[in-house]
């Protein structure tokens, strides 16, 4: 019998994965573990995504709330809570040391000027103007600290013609502002109204995905901040404007209206920008279909076995797939074909089509749409460790997704999964300031914690 020699692939999986295991991630050092970051972010989680990011790779990050806590904790579905905290702030309370203080009195003013003179990163997500009026503001802070990384994430920016907005920033303001939006729902067909198809309206993103997106950017801004100031010795100020960060992913759509004065108006599930590019009904869910090359649309047509019946073979342009009435046609006759598979069916009828099909070894990607149940429950993922449950000491044991990216040698690791306001107030005021249990006492008292 030969030997059997494994795949290079195989060779390179079980390779890699002794390097950046994720379940190996607590016995490497944390990139950022030398940082102390002040997250003051109110009613935002723009602002606790930013600093879940940094505290994943080893920022010390103080969380300041006000006493009684931030309005974010109150965010959850139906209400529910979990030890006094929302389920959406459990996901974004993690690895954050958590404080309570009364910026409304000149006293905790200063307790955070003070604690800003310390740190590495501030952020902040108050309305423009409202650190400036409480003296907290970038220019008033780096004059203590010329080293500190300011980070303003905002609705409108810090300059600007509606940047004196006393608004908070909000994820439904940054999804409809950006514009992504509009292309996003059921198209309204000719000769109907909203009354006749209430839902024929712009979809909003179904995750808080303008709030992630401003603070990637955020963080992103501030790791390059701290980049420069290693070469020289200067902090700075990050201005982020949420619609702003969310507009940067509209991608083709933008120079689409600038060179051809086009607005990529919702087409359902559909675009006429591409083809084959949607979502297609199966016998037990639903499909994404991806074939955005001539080629691939014909392979998908021959997968479902009518490449004769709809003359592919006469097809030489993706041209007419564009137009609007074309696409609903082949819409139709889609549905019909994708609903007599499963999903697996048709994703694994592709995959098989790249090996043996006529146009092989070109094929279509398809992609099952699965649940969040299915999604938390798929072998890749557990495999990979993103949704490992975390044994915390104050909640107990809670799913999050974490490990979004792997790493050799400094890798990103959920610590602890959230705290109750003030949790950590003894144990920050004693390092920072020197506080102890009877100088607690009074600055609760004066309800400045």
């Amino acid at each position: 019998m030969a030997d059997y020699k494994r795949a290079k692939w195989a060779e390179w999986a079980d390779h890699i994965r002794s390097l950046d295991d994720p379940t190996k991630n607590y016995e490497k050092p944390e990139a950022l573990d030398d940082l102390v970051v002040l997250d003051v972010s109110s009613r935002s989680m723009a602002g606790c995504y930013c600093s879940s990011l940094l505290a994943e790779l080893g920022a010390e990050t103080i969380r300041v709330e006000p006493p009684g806590g931030d309005f974010v904790r109150t965010y959850s579905p139906h209400g529910i809570m979990k030890d006094g905290t929302g389920l959406a702030y459990l996901q974004e309370g993690r690895n954050k040391y958590h404080v309570t203080l009364n910026l409304e009195k000149k006293e905790g003013r200063d307790m955070l000027l003070a604690l800003a003179g310390q740190a590495d990163v501030l952020i902040e997500t108050y309305p423009t103007g409202m650190m400036e009026k409480w003296k907290l503001g970038y220019e008033d802070l780096s004059a203590a600290n010329p080293r500190l990384i300011y980070c303003s994430l905002t609705g409108f920016g810090q300059f600007g013609p509606e940047s004196k907005r006393q608004q908070f920033d909000y994820d439904n303001i940054g999804q409809a502002r950006s514009g992504v939006q509009y292309g996003t729902g059921e198209v309204l067909p000719e000769g109907k109204t909203y009354k006749d198809m209430p839902y024929a309206v712009p979809t909003k993103a179904g995750p808080w995905i303008a709030w992630s997106v401003s603070g990637t950017f955020g963080a992103m801004g501030i790791l390059a901040a701290l980049h420069y100031r290693e070469v020289t010795g200067e902090g700075q100020h990050v201005d982020v404007a949420t619609p702003e960060a969310y507009e940067r992913l509209h991608d083709y759509a933008l120079h689409w209206y600038y060179d051809q004065k086009v607005t990529n108006e919702r087409f359902g599930s559909l675009d006429t920008a591409l083809w084959l590019y949607g979502f297609f009904p199966t016998k037990d869910g639903g499909v994404f279909l991806g074939g955005l090359r001539l080629e691939m649309w014909k392979a998908f047509v021959d997968i479902i076995g009518k490449y004769d019946e709809w003359k592919a073979e006469e097809w030489t342009t993706l041209a007419p797939f564009m137009k609007k009435d074309w696409q609903l046609k082949y819409q139709a006759m889609i549905d019909t074909e994708t609903s007599k598979y499963t999903s697996e069916e048709l994703a694994q009828k592709a995959v098989e089509y790249a090996k043996s099909g006529r146009l092989a070894p070109i094929t279509t990607v398809i992609a099952p749409i699965v649940s969040p149940w299915d999604a938390m429950h798929d072998k890749n993922w557990i495999d990979r460790g993103m949704f490992t449950v975390v044994k915390d000491p104050v909640y107990g044991d809670v799913v999050c997704a974490q490990a979004q990216w792997k790493a050799t040698e400094t890798p990103p690791r959920t610590k602890w999964i959230c705290r109750p306001v003030g949790y950590d107030n003894g144990h920050v005021y004693l390092k920072y300031f020197g506080y102890g249990p009877k100088k607690l006492k009074e600055l609760e008292k004066k309800k400045i914690i």
